[in-house]
């Protein structure tokens, strides 16, 4: 069994930078010229950490047994799963995190066992970890000998990033572990990397395996079969590879499984592009096109803002000139050197204000007010934020925006909103219950240069 690697964080591995506010030509010439200056938030509000989003992962993945260890609330990205999830959390008390709980460990590893007998057991130590260093891989290496299935160690950096997307990193490293090297390449199997399933995924897979490919998903909804077929595939491609960064890297470091670098597969021309590279990388005919773009001047010329993940934010900004609006600023939780062709792609044709940063609706609604946007284009949360601020809002996430249905699903939300907000129902209220002082601030207000 391979030892995970401990990723850096994306601070320092990809000169991430969470937070920020001004053009992206600035930022672009920042990126290039070396170490990027690093920004804190003398005041921040809730926001996902990189063991939520770790958790997040792992609980998409069929029969995985999960250990939280650290306190009852480090588990709490995993509350919202499905009944009978094979998940336990060691619930440190003030005893345990003084004198040591490698007893506490092995004990809940047993009992998960014996409850659920899942195919591998990750144990993710949590930031209370790191006071009384508990020696969690040599339980680890203990335990998996005696219950006879892997259990490896994933290592969260707790307070060292600011980035959520390093908790993406190290649940890669831990999951690339427990892919055990195959004899042989199979040429008609591909990896297909992504963190979420739902529908979007689903159509994406269906169009690969119409290429006569055999689709092995990982790891959402993954179970053993899948990790095991994964040394076998003749490539790997993601669905974001901004988030499926580090799992790409050591499935080809540790399995010699190559990864073919593409944008999204959002909408109809993004999907299809994507299609059409895997037929050409895997020497397959390409699709036949029988997909026509849609919402073709929906927005007449309406300025627009997009408020998503870094990768789903420039493939939509891609599409707010086909719809036929105006990108007026573009919000994502964190940018690092991944995203340089992205922004470069974005300077070439407009001049557009970019804020990172992830949560923080206070600062997100500041900045909004001085924008002055016609709709919004964002995740739940950032759709909620701009509808209190009486801003027109469409509320998509990551899955819902994949293939041309896709595409579809966007336009006709759009479309919707656009629809109440000629009737009156743009916001709940036009206006805020933030301080009009606050609201008189620049919204980068709270954000300062780190000094070290």
């Amino acid at each position: 069994m391979n030892k995970p690697l401990q990723p850096p964080t994306r601070e320092r591995r990809l000169n991430g930078i969470s937070a920020y506010l001004g053009d992206i030509a600035a930022l672009i010439a920042e990126l290039e010229s070396g170490p990027s200056v690093q920004r804190i938030r003398t005041f921040s509000q809730v926001a996902a950490d990189d063991v939520s989003a770790a958790l997040g992962v792992l609980a998409e993945i069929d029969g995985l047994g999960v250990v939280v260890h650290g306190a009852r609330g480090c588990a709490g990205a995993l509350a919202h799963g499905g009944a009978g999830r094979p998940w336990a959390v060691t619930n440190l008390d003030q005893r345990d995190t003084i004198l040591g709980a490698d007893g506490v460990l092995a004990r809940t590893l047993r009992r998960l066992y014996e409850q659920h007998r899942p195919w591998a057991i990750v144990v993710v130590a949590t930031p209370v970890v790191a006071i009384n260093n508990d020696d969690i891989q040599a339980v680890a290496a203990e335990l998996g000998d005696e219950l006879g299935v892997p259990v490896i160690e994933l290592r969260t950096d707790g307070f060292r990033s600011r980035i959520a997307a390093t908790g993406y990193d190290i649940a890669g490293a831990a999951l690339a572990a427990l892919v055990q090297p195959q004899h042989g390449r199979r040429h008609d199997v591909i990896n297909l990397l992504a963190f979420e399933q739902g529908p979007g995924l689903r159509a994406i897979t269906q169009q690969l395996a119409a290429l006569g490919l055999e689709v092995n998903v990982l790891p959402a909804g993954a179970g053993s079969d899948a990790f095991a077929r994964a040394a076998q595939a003749v490539l790997s491609v993601a669905v974001f590879q901004d988030e499926a960064d580090v799992l790409r890297r050591e499935l080809d470091r540790l399995q010699r499984v190559p990864f073919l670098h593409l944008p999204p597969p959002i909408g109809v021309a993004g999907a299809r592009q994507f299609v059409e590279a895997v037929a050409e990388a895997t020497e397959r005919p390409p699709p036949a096109k029988d997909e026509r773009a849609c919402g073709s001047e929906l927005l007449g010329d309406r300025r627009v803002v997009v408020a998503l993940p870094p990768s789903q934010a420039f493939a939509v900004a891609g599409l707010i000139e086909q719809f036929g609006g105006r990108l007026a600023g573009l919000s994502v939780d964190w940018i690092d050197s991944l995203h340089l062709d992205g922004l470069k792609a974005l300077s070439a044709t407009a001049t557009l204000a970019l804020r990172i940063g992830a949560g923080q609706p206070f600062e997100l609604i500041n900045w909004l007010d001085k924008l002055k946007p016609d709709l919004l284009i964002g995740t739940p949360a950032a759709a909620a934020t701009a509808t209190r601020a009486a801003i027109a809002a469409v509320a998509i996430q990551g899955d819902e925006l994949l293939g041309a249905a896709g595409e579809a699903r966007l336009v006709a939300r759009i479309a919707r909103a656009l629809d109440a907000q000629r009737r009156g129902f743009g916001g709940f209220a036009a206006g805020t219950d933030y301080n009009p002082g606050w609201m008189k601030r620049s919204p980068d207000w709270y954000i300062k240069r780190e000094v070290r």
